[in-house]
């Protein structure tokens, strides 16, 4: 018998920690509580070490910023922009190196459409972004037939903890897209940050909540990641990525995403 992505043959639920991923909402209702951290913990190692795969070594991008000696006195002395002030001891200045920022706000579609392995793989997605990001830049939301919020702007939570949360969301409901981006919406109002976006990641179908397109133009700027049916309502998502002045990115095959969403965040950081 093979797992559900082919990695080899298995013979139970137990055999590795990746076919736990996949099944954890089945098989979590019937473990106690310690069982059930145990087998949780086990299933974030392996979404994790999956994230880590996929993008390789995270290079983070980074700028140059010249700042006063005295405040940084261990780093790099910048000889061209302290001439342009005053080459004295009080106008010395150094080059630091700091990451480029962005607040990113991330909503994802947890209907009971994207159960088993479709959430499996989207919590790798999940992870490649946390792995990318600083951890009060990003916030995370679940939405079904209500929005939850799993992680908020300003909250500093490492990759597992937010893994742990978005694990244990019902994964059941219809799809209330309109819930999930009011949400961001008020998260985008806390941010901090002049660079921001909102990434919705969805198979498009909306059967709760009005229509959401109203609120691209709300958002800072909405990018759209389909996935699921080619033909679940592409048009849909392609309108609310132009009204939200954002990318459409249809990815066909889920094991693409993590590596999708690599690339995009890459591009709203630069």
């Amino acid at each position: 018998m093979l797992s559900e992505d082919g990695d080899g043959p298995v013979d139970d639920l137990s055999n590795s920690d990746w076919d736990k991923a996949i099944h954890y909402h089945e098989i979590k209702r019937r473990l106690d509580e310690v069982r059930r951290e145990k087998v949780r913990a086990a299933v974030i190692r392996a979404i994790v070490r999956r994230a880590q795969a996929a993008v390789g070594s995270v290079a983070k991008p980074y700028e140059l910023k010249s700042s006063p000696w005295e405040q940084h006195p261990q780093d790099e002395f910048d000889l061209d922009a302290t001439l342009e002030e005053d080459p004295t001891l009080e106008h010395l200045q150094v080059e630091r190196k700091e990451p480029r920022r962005a607040e990113v706000i991330v909503c994802l579609d947890t209907s009971l459409s994207m159960t088993g392995r479709k959430l499996a793989l989207t919590a790798v997605a999940l992870a490649v972004l946390a792995l990318q990001l600083e951890p009060e830049d990003f916030a995370v939301i679940a939405f079904e037939s209500d929005a939850a919020l799993i992680k908020g702007l300003g909250e500093d939570h490492d990759v597992y903890e937010v893994l742990k949360r978005f694990m244990e969301v019902p994964a059941r409901g219809l799809t209330n897209i309109e819930a999930g981006l009011l949400m961001a919406q008020a998260q985008a109002a806390k941010g901090k940050l002049s660079k921001k976006a909102v990434i919705l990641m969805t198979d498009g179908r909306h059967t709760a909540g009005r229509n959401p397109e109203y609120l691209a133009t709300r958002l800072p700027r909405l990018h759209v990641v389909q996935t699921g049916n080619p033909w679940a309502s592409p048009r849909f998502c392609r309108t609310l990525a132009r009204k939200g002045r954002g990318k459409y990115l249809r990815v066909a095959k889920l094991e693409h995403l993590p590596a999708a969403l690599y690339s995009l965040v890459q591009e709203i950081i630069r």
